[in-house]
């Protein structure tokens, strides 16, 4: 499966990163981000997707996290990196979880 990034999936990553972020994000990632391609969904159902060639096997570190709603549940939004690379965009919460709407999504700091 291969695929390029949704413009919803577009949105979320961003906002995610600008508000949830762990550290320094490089201009390099942002400028990056329109690019990636989807190569793997989860396989619970949920929103999740993974990008690049190792797809739901790839393992990094946490770049940012945050917290958002959809269809009124609470949950996590975790953007994964690799090197300079981001390679997923998790969602977790209670059951298969939708994306969601990019303005629900708040650092852990925030209100």
């Amino acid at each position: 499966m291969s695929r390029p990034i949704a413009p919803s999936e577009l949105a979320v990553l961003e906002r995610a990163l600008k508000v949830g972020a762990r550290g320094v994000v490089p201009a390099s990632i942002f400028l990056s981000l329109h690019e990636l391609q989807v190569t793997a969904i989860c396989k619970c159902g949920c929103a999740t997707v993974w990008f690049g060639a190792k797809g739901d096997a790839a393992s990094g570190h946490r770049l940012a996290e945050a917290q958002a709603i959809s269809n009124g549940q609470h949950m996590e939004v975790l953007v994964w990196s690799e090197e300079q690379s981001v390679i997923g965009l998790e969602l977790v919460g209670p059951g298969p979880m939708a994306l969601p709407d990019p303005l629900t999504i708040r650092g852990y700091g925030e209100a």
